[in-house]
């Protein structure tokens, strides 16, 4: 059977601090249940796979594939920027690992660029305070 599935369940309900008992009690998926999932010894039900995406915030689509829904984001954002394409096509074929360390890099650059605004707008204010001064 397909260990997969019940890898990624175990180790998105692991990333998001929920236990068998949260899962049991939103879902109705008993624990014992999600533990034979989780190892692989049966598959989820379509109605159990729904519940999963919902308290485990993914699509059921990763849960069955690994690989992130996001063939609908040209859809849902005006990306008309052709370098935002390549990167989304550059993700869309890396592994997990490396998607998650991208989105890391991009995390740690986003955090940067707030900051530096930040102390612009903190430098920019104390100028102001003292030519009113």
């Amino acid at each position: 059977m397909d260990n997969m599935i019940g890898q990624r369940i175990k180790e998105r309900r692991k990333e998001l601090h929920i236990t068998q008992t949260q899962i049991q009690e939103q879902t109705g998926i008993t624990s014992g249940n999600l533990s034979c999932i989780e190892n692989g010894k049966y598959l989820p039900s379509s109605v159990a796979l729904l519940e999963l995406s919902k308290i485990l915030n993914c699509s059921v689509d990763w849960i069955l594939t690994g690989k992130p829904v996001i063939s609908n984001i040209n859809n849902s954002l005006d990306i008309t920027d052709s370098k935002e394409s390549e990167l989304i096509n550059y993700f869309r074929e890396m592994s997990s690992d490396d998607q998650e360390e991208l989105i890391q890099i991009a995390q740690i650059k986003a955090t940067k660029k707030k900051r530096n605004k930040e102390k612009l707008a903190n430098s920019e204010n104390n100028n102001i305070a003292y030519e009113t001064a």
